[in-house]
């Protein structure tokens, strides 16, 4: 079981998403540039935000001001304060690529690559290295003992599944309501969406916590926590299916 949830995890955060971009580039040859670059782009928006601001810039926030007092004292309101700040200063750089760059000029293929590149380089960050780091240990010593359970393991990556294909379709999204001179429409929707999505499951699981709300316990948080992002993935796909043909064209 073990061995299965790291191979897992491996294969949900890297080998299905490059299987993904590999057939859209190999399927797409007049917008294979595009989807290359963009794929590229969005993974280098994720690095640069994670490994830019969000480690640096809480940590200096941690160590130079009452953050972490703030924190302490009001855990909700710093939940909301840091997904908002997350969402809107992960869509600048797609706004400039969107409207500096590619001048609303991006297909649905691209925009997926986009997005793709983006959750590629996330779920990897998250779970990826640790699951390829973590399978070579145990496959080079079998006493080793993971700290986390399969069960956990199969949790998250069904969770990194859910917001791959949220990310992507909020991407898709914004592109979309661009694309129809719908900006400020657009801008709104991902950066409300992406702040809940980030929001709530720490929301949630604060009702379980006993220093906080515990209304209920950990397990009924998941499951709440699961249905709200199957029930978001799901609505984001459907979203995608339906505007996949009524974005811009390579051919117009």
């Amino acid at each position: 079981m073990v061995v299965a949830a790291l191979v897992g995890s491996i294969l949900v955060s890297l080998v299905i998403p490059l299987i993904i971009w590999i057939i859209l580039i190999a399927k797409n040859k007049e917008e294979r540039k595009g989807i290359i670059v963009l794929f590229v782009r969005g993974a280098l928006f994720y690095i640069a935000m994670q490994f830019g601001i969000k480690q640096q810039g809480l940590a200096y926030l941690f160590n130079n001001t009452n953050l972490q007092t703030f924190m302490d004292e009001h855990y909700i309101s710093y939940l909301i304060l840091v997904a908002l700040i997350g969402a809107v200063l992960a869509i600048i750089p797609e706004l400039i690529t969107i409207l500096v760059i590619y001048k609303k000029k991006i297909t649905f293929k691209q925009a997926v690559s986009l997005g793709l590149g983006y959750t590629t380089a996330e779920s990897m960050f998250l779970i990826g290295y640790l699951g390829i780091a973590a399978l070579v240990k145990y496959i080079g010593d079998n006493d080793y003992e993971l700290v986390t359970s399969a069960e956990t393991l199969f949790l998250s990556d069904f969770e990194r599944i859910l917001l791959g294909v949220t990310g992507i379709g909020l991407i898709v999204c914004l592109i979309y309501f661009i694309e129809e001179n719908m900006t400020l429409w657009g801008i709104l929707i991902k950066v409300i969406c992406q702040a809940l999505v980030a929001f709530l499951p720490g929301f949630l699981i604060a009702f379980s916590t006993k220093d906080l709300l515990e209304v209920f316990d950990r397990s009924m948080a998941l499951i709440i926590i699961y249905i709200i992002l199957t029930a978001v993935a799901l609505c984001t796909a459907a979203f995608m299916n339906s505007v996949k043909w009524k974005m811009w064209d390579i051919h117009n």
